[in-house]
């Protein structure tokens, strides 16, 4: 059984409540590796979270256990869940930010409806210590997700707005920006065919396969790591030329 936990929040880097979230998972499991994935998601920010996770969450080692803590609404009616998928786990709010693991294959949910479970006496305002990290760390140990909930029958969707694909045709958005400025998109690599052109919020955009590929400046199109488009600035910041994180992307049809 794995004892890696992965911890996903937008705490902030010199955030107390990290360390907090960590002394439960250890006080619990002693032997457990913590690995932060990051704590600098946007405050709130579902959307970007998403992001992250369709590009890091199944990276990770069958057995990982991710913990995922983006709350806007802790406290509040909205359900705390565990979902397993693809051999991993995956513990946070019912708000879209595990719509990538519900949406899987074979996926299994519950609604943690278990108080046993929750670090005593859980605060209305931090549920990433007082109830998902102490659930987390009995799913890590090896018990089973039958036993900290009830099947879960709603979930929330993804905050992802969906492309649209027809043939020939693409039509998505970019959501949100990375640290380098570049924006990254709904569209997956095969949404758009080699030497079709791309716009951009109206704008005309090359495709390229590598950043070097591009002129100093240059607004491109390229394929990012994560097998999503994305748009760049060579040496520069796509958000700030285009003056933002979120714009139409099309290809193949002159909007």
């Amino acid at each position: 059984m794995s004892r890696l936990i992965a911890l996903t929040t937008d705490f902030g880097a010199s955030s107390p409540y990290v360390a907090q979230m960590k002394a439960v998972l250890l006080n619990a499991l002693p032997e457990a590796v913590l690995v932060d994935v990051t704590h600098a998601i946007p405050p709130r920010s579902i959307r970007d979270a998403e992001v992250v996770l369709r590009g890091a969450a199944f990276q990770f080692p069958v057995g990982t256990t991710h913990v995922v803590v983006i709350d806007p609404g802790v406290g509040t009616a909205r359900q705390p869940i565990a979902v397993q998928a693809r051999g991993l786990t995956f513990v946070g709010p019912d708000n879209g930010v595990l719509a990538l693991a519900l949406g899987e294959a074979h996926a299994r949910a519950v609604c943690l409806d278990r108080p046993a479970f929750f670090r005593e006496p859980v605060s209305a305002t931090f549920h990433g210590r007082d109830l998902f990290a102490p659930v987390a760390a009995e799913l890590a140990a090896g018990l089973p997700l039958t036993e900290v909930g009830s099947p879960l029958e709603h979930w929330q969707p993804s905050t992802l707005p969906q492309p649209m694909l027809t043939t020939g045709t693409a039509d998505g958005e970019t959501l949100v920006a990375d640290s380098f400025g570049n924006l990254l998109t709904n569209l997956p690599a095969r949404a758009i065919v080699p030497q079709a052109q791309v716009w951009v919020a109206k704008r005309p955009v090359r495709q390229v396969r590598t950043y070097g590929e591009a002129a100093s400046g240059e607004l491109v199109a390229l394929v990012g790591s994560d097998g999503y488009w994305e748009i760049a600035v060579r040496d520069g910041s796509a958000a700030a030329l285009l003056q933002g994180s979120q714009h139409r992307v099309r290809s193949a049809v002159e909007v």
